[in-house]
């Protein structure tokens, strides 16, 4: 089954140090891809103030949507994991 949203803005490549980290267009939601075929990554969402919101790992060829504040970062271990600003998907 295939997931429908609405894309906001261009994708992007993840900063992948935490000082190169972005709000993706003050996304509220973005959909991260993993386009690595087989490596797992680490996503990483720095909060608007500085502090850690948390980390997750997106498996190889995966995706998810992760929803946030618009001023909280994200970056990822590898450029291969992709950003997109999206609407949000719930509706």
């Amino acid at each position: 089954m295939s997931t429908v949203f609405s894309i906001r803005a261009t994708e992007v490549a993840a900063p992948t140090t935490a000082g190169a980290a972005i709000n993706v267009s003050g996304a509220r939601y973005v959909r991260v891809v993993n386009t690595h075929a087989t490596t797992a990554y680490l996503v990483s969402q720095v909060k608007g103030d500085g502090g850690y919101a948390g980390t997750i790992t997106l498996a190889g060829a995966t995706d998810c949507i992760i929803k946030k504040d618009a001023t909280d970062e994200l970056w990822a271990a590898n450029a291969a994991v992709k950003f997109s600003k999206i609407a949000n998907p719930e509706g």
